[in-house]
Order: structure tokens, then sequence, then C-alpha cells
């Protein structure tokens, strides 16, 4: 029996058991396959994490999806601001809020939004947490700034977490 690592989800380690000695043709490609979709939906930091201090990219994730280039779950949306489920949600409510302007992170954000962006989007988080109703249990807002703190996509954003106890790291 043979165990391949195959990622870390939530700091743990994904495990798949096979045999791989009595594996049959279509099991070793059903087992690659998956191998390879679990693979994928991980993501890897190495190449993608922002410098604090780079451009906007107008390609990015999030201008993709205000663009409307790309679907989102959406649960809210202003003039200031869109939020939209996770795709990949670290708790049971895991809502990102986006500025609609096109700041990289929130230092950029605060420098060079007006005082309605930055107003509106505070609006936008309370009426996300009111919508996902976390307002009153509780939620964590957490914004990752540059490649120390693992900021992935060059657009600034909150994650919104509640729904039960958040961990703290």
């Amino acid at each position: 029996m043979g165990r391949i690592n195959i990622g870390k989800s939530n700091n743990k380690v994904k495990t798949v058991k096979a045999d791989l000695r009595k594996s049959t043709g279509l099991q070793t490609v059903l087992l690659f396959c998956m191998l390879a979709i679990v693979t994928l939906s991980f993501p890897t930091h190495a190449e993608e994490l922002v410098d604090a201090t780079a451009d906007y990219d107008s390609n990015n994730v999030f201008a993709r999806i205000l663009r409307g280039d790309l679907p989102a779950d959406i649960v809210f949306e202003s003039e200031y601001a869109l939020a939209f489920h996770d795709i990949n949600p670290q708790a049971k409510v895991h809502v990102l809020i986006i500025p609609k302007g096109q700041y990289t992170n929130i230092t950029r954000f605060n420098a060079d939004a007006s005082d309605e962006e930055k107003l509106g989007f505070l609006d936008a988080i309370s009426q996300t947490a009111t919508i996902m109703k976390v307002d009153e249990s509780g939620f964590k807002l957490v914004s990752n700034t540059g490649q120390h703190a693992g900021q992935t996509v060059p657009h600034f954003h909150f994650h919104l977490l509640g729904g039960e106890p958040v961990q703290s790291q």
C-alpha cells in the first residue's frame, strides 16, 4: 500500500492511499486524474505573491469579476464595492469584499481613495455582515498586504469570516 501526499488544506496534509502494485490501467489513470484535480485546487503561493509596491494589474481576477469577465456569487453590490462568496471558503461564512476602484492594497486605498469611496467601502462591509447574519454573532476581517502577509491578488480586499468560531492565527 503506498501513500501519496497531494497537498495541504487547513494545515492538514491530504493523503491518498493506493496499492500501486495491484493497480489496473484504469485505476492508475483515475488516481492520476484525481491527483491532478486536487493538486490544482490548492493555491501555490511561491510565484503568486504580490509585492506591496507593485502597480495595479487590470487583468487580476477581481478586476475581471468587476468587468463581468468572470462569474461571482454576489452577496452585495454598491457604487463603491462588491461582495461575493470566496470560492475556497475557510469558514462557514467567507465573503470577499472589494472596492470597485483600482487599489492594490489598504495603504494605496487609504492614500488614494476619495472619502466617498472609503465610507462606501466601510458601509459595504457592514451591509455584507448583516446580509450574511454575522453582524450580531461576530465576524473577522482579514486583509493581506504584500508578500510577507501572503497577498495573492493585487486588488485590495477584505475576507469576512464568520458563522462559526473563527480561529486566530
